[in-house]
């Protein structure tokens, strides 16, 4: 197995509410996750659930892992709706996986990855002077989970490594207690509580516990006005055309992806379509 940082994209079945073009993007971006993260960081463990083990296979991704492990989530349907908890199986890796950097599927390296030795590592800030992080406090909290009321910045965790495992099991425990039972505030975002569970409280948990937040590619996003505040992070992310981007946006980035893992990894063109036919 190859040395170095070792990435964990962590995973559970969710219903498909996505247009079938961002679906189509998804599929040929997880596998350039994948490839990218192990040229220029390390292995890469998939920690899924049965049925995302299964699409993967299909689609000829899965044995590209240095490490595939099981998800168990029998009775986590229970206390947990997978629409509101998306991101779930990221606070369940952090204590499984305390040491390793989660990565985000649909997140990719442009070149190799260097960590420091010390801190929060986080992809990079949000500004917090946004209507979405304030007034945390006033969330409906039944766990009683510490919040800040309107943090300065917030950690985005689409690359994340926690200062230290006692930090990472902290930032899980303290994140699936927040959202057990899926709490809900009425005239809030949908995506606010388990994007608290899985960003803000990695962020607060970290300042608390007197360790720094790291941002790695020095990049600060305002969701107030949706725009970088400076240069963009220089790796792949793209969680922000999840929000409704026009068709030729999807194209675009589908486009720049394929030819990347033809002319970069070296993945043939009718690999790529013959995924694109199946289910």
């Amino acid at each position: 197995m190859p040395e170095g940082v070792r990435g964990v994209h962590a995973y559970w079945q969710l219903p498909s509410r996505l247009p079938r073009a961002y679906q189509q993007l998804s599929r040929v971006t997880w596998l350039l996750s994948i490839r990218s993260w192990q040229r220029h960081a390390g292995p890469i463990t998939l920690y899924a659930d049965p049925p995302t083990m299964e699409w993967l296979d299909r689609l000829g991704w899965l044995r590209c892992y240095d490490q595939i492990e099981t998800l168990d989530d029998r009775d986590l349907d229970q206390r947990y709706d997978r629409v509101a908890c998306f991101a779930l199986p990221k606070l369940l890796a952090l204590d499984r996986f305390p040491d390793a950097t989660l990565v985000d599927t649909d997140a990719y390296l442009h070149s190799s990855l260097r960590l420091p030795a010390t801190g929060s590592v986080f992809a990079h800030l949000e500004h917090g002077d946004a209507d979405f992080y304030s007034r945390l406090r006033e969330l409906r909290n039944p766990a009683q989970v510490e919040l800040p009321d309107s943090p300065p910045t917030v950690g985005n965790t689409s690359l994340f490594r926690a200062a230290n495992a006692h930090l990472a099991r902290r930032i899980s425990h303290a994140g699936l207690s927040f959202l057990a039972d899926n709490p809900s505030t009425p005239g809030r975002d949908v995506h606010l509580h388990m994007t608290v569970a899985e960003q803000v409280l990695a962020t607060h948990l970290t300042t608390v516990a007197g360790q720094q937040v790291v941002n790695l590619f020095d990049a600060l996003w305002c969701p107030r006005t949706l725009r970088w505040l400076t240069e963009p992070p220089r790796f792949g992310h793209l969680w922000n055309l999840k929000r409704g981007a026009p068709a030729a946006h999807l194209l675009a980035a589908y486009v720049s992806v394929t030819r990347t893992l033809q002319h970069d990894y070296g993945v043939a063109p009718d690999r790529v379509r013959a995924v694109m036919e199946r289910i």
